[in-house]
């Protein structure tokens, strides 16, 4: 299933940039509410890894054919 994998690896590099940026903000910038701006982040990519594993779990056999219709509009 094409669409699911775009999502999956959509997903992942969405997770690699938010990653980068918090590296970034944490190694970068000190005094201005750094930490607090890149815990979010972090909280935000655990959230989405989360997500990521549910996606890899799904079984795209188990997709009901309204589903998949709507996928492919």
């Amino acid at each position: 299933m094409s669409g699911l994998n775009s999502i999956k690896s959509e997903l992942n590099s969405i997770i690699r940039e938010l990653e980068s940026i918090e590296n970034g903000l944490r190694r970068d910038f000190e005094g201005i509410g750094s930490e607090v701006v890149a815990a979010r982040i972090r909280t935000f990519v655990d959230e989405c890894e989360r997500a990521n594993r549910r996606l890899n779990r799904v079984n795209p056999s188990n997709l009901s054919e309204a589903f998949l219709n709507r996928m492919n509009k």
